[in-house]
């Protein structure tokens, strides 16, 4: 009996040495955390391949604002931005007289940042031709030229192609109206070469490729008359009221309407000097201003102004000055 009470006697004692003893190290440890409070204070490292660049004070956050600021930044033509290398973020402490320097580490990540820009090409016949900022720009401009150029007897396959570079100074893009009269030269060209290859006469350079009208001559360029006050000035086809009158070439109209013994006239302009005129029409489709394609339908042969019946008047001139048509047409 007496050497149970011994033992309860001896555990009692090492409990209690045992309870002061956790006490002064539970003590201990406020105390030095309470040092390490007053002296340090928590961050997270942030290493860039293994080399610190800054201190920040929450790791969410910081994530947050890299985003906001980097990632997700707007820019002209941005597909993706990315960073060159992930941050690591590790706890640590450093002295609480240390600031964090939040924007300075943002400012390091955003020179290393890596951006692909993306734009679009219109591409015709396999040859970029334009490009533009957006999507909805480049189907603008193929909807129109396909639209616009669907009957002119061309190989025309235009299509838009995406293209990325990281080089903003590779991104040359143009506005709306620019792309698409790149695009329109390139169709112009086109027709240039269709025209050349189906030139029935060569004016100065310029390629004809169609008649106006097919019918009988009833008058030629030079001839006297009593209903005229001079020489003839154009040849005279004689076909039926109504017959649908084309341009010889492509050019643009510079006069549309009545013009006293002309009747209704059309004036094209051709470049180089050479106009022809088409007159006596019963009616005119043209319009002042408008650009024409070789085969285009002007007007209709009628006998309005100075005429005895439906006929088309057709003059050419050059530098002002009317020569005889068949030289060229109706030979």
């Amino acid at each position: 009996m007496y050497n149970i009470l011994k033992l309860k006697s001896k555990f009692k004692t090492v409990t209690k040495e045992t309870t002061r003893v956790l006490k002064i190290m539970i003590l201990g440890f406020i105390l030095i955390i309470a040092i390490l409070g007053i002296k340090y204070k928590p961050v997270y490292e942030v290493k860039i391949a293994d080399k610190t660049i800054g201190y920040i004070q929450n790791e969410a956050a910081f994530k947050e604002l890299i985003n906001g600021k980097i990632i997700n930044k707007e820019v002209r033509n941005v597909d993706n931005i990315s960073l060159a290398s992930e941050p690591q973020y590790e706890m640590k402490l450093i002295q609480r007289t240390q600031d964090t320097n939040e924007e300075e580490i943002i400012a390091k990540l955003d020179e290393e940042k890596v951006i692909t820009y993306k734009f679009y090409a219109v591409n015709v016949n396999g040859k970029n031709k334009a490009y533009v900022d957006t999507i909805e720009e480049a189907e603008e401009v193929v909807s129109k030229i396909k639209k616009e150029h669907k009957r002119d007897g061309i190989k025309l396959d235009i299509v838009v192609n995406e293209k990325y570079t990281q080089k903003l100074d590779e991104v040359k893009t143009d506005k709306i109206e620019i792309a698409e009269k790149s695009v329109e030269n390139e169709i112009e060209h086109l027709l240039d070469e269709k025209e050349a290859k189906e030139a029935i006469a060569v004016i100065e350079g310029i390629n004809v490729s169609v008649l106006p009208v097919s019918g009988r001559i009833s008058s030629r360029f030079g001839v006297t008359s009593s209903i005229r006050s001079g020489a003839h000035t154009g040849l005279d086809i004689a076909c039926s009221e109504g017959t649908d009158i084309k341009v010889v070439a492509k050019g643009k109209v510079v006069f549309a309407q009545n013009n006293g013994p002309y009747g209704n006239l059309v004036k094209v302009d051709h470049g180089n000097g050479v106009e022809t005129w088409y007159a006596h029409c019963s009616k005119i489709y043209a319009k002042v201003g408008e650009k024409v394609k070789s085969g285009d339908v002007i007007a209709t042969v009628g006998t309005t102004g100075n005429s005895t019946g439906p006929h088309l008047h057709l003059e050419i001139r050059i530098k002002g000055e009317a020569i005889n048509p068949q030289k060229y047409l109706y030979k």
